[in-house]
């Protein structure tokens, strides 16, 4: 019993120093352009937070979300609904288009599409739950409210990411 009380003891120690020993793995290890790439996309958020319309007023509106803020205006609303999409719902969406800042088309547009709410950025769905049916919408995305810092299928990390998009249908 005692050699097993030992035995017990010492696995305890060795995983102990094992877990304490493990570094933050999380760290980012990026160049200088990289860093170069990030701080432009950082900028361009910074300006349409500032951005004016004719009428003095900020042009966009923000959706602030664990420590970041995600922008969206209003380009065209069709009617008066009052209906939103919830954490939970489907959203059915027209001309789904995706850009970097400097214009390159990474989501080419789609006519149709439909997400699960608790499946798509959380960027993009902060500002779903603040727009209303038959709104067409600009939304501007942080990296840290879309696919991070890390190039994720074809979009380099950092990246601020801009859909416009038409809110169709909500189940």
């Amino acid at each position: 019993m005692k050699a097993l009380s030992m035995y017990v003891w010492s696995l305890l120690a060795i995983m102990v120093m094992g877990f304490t020993s493990c570094g933050n793995d999380d760290e980012l290890q990026l160049s200088d352009e990289q860093w170069a790439y990030i701080n432009k996309n950082k900028e361009y958020i910074r300006e349409k937070k500032a951005e004016k319309d004719g009428n003095g007023e900020l042009k966009y509106k923000q959706v602030v979300m664990g420590g970041d803020t995600a922008l969206y205006r209003i380009i065209q609303k069709e009617n008066e609904w009052t209906t939103t999409p919830s954490a939970t719902s489907v959203v059915y969406l027209l001309d789904l288009e995706g850009k970097f800042i400097d214009g390159q088309v990474f989501q080419k547009k789609l006519d149709e599409s439909s997400f699960s709410m608790n499946g798509i950025i959380p960027g993009l769905s902060g500002v779903l739950l603040n727009i209303h049916l038959d709104e067409t919408v600009e939304a501007i995305i942080p990296a840290s409210l879309g696919y991070g810092y890390v190039d994720r299928q074809g979009i380099p990390g950092g990246s601020t990411l801009i859909f416009t998009f038409t809110l169709d249908k909500v189940e």
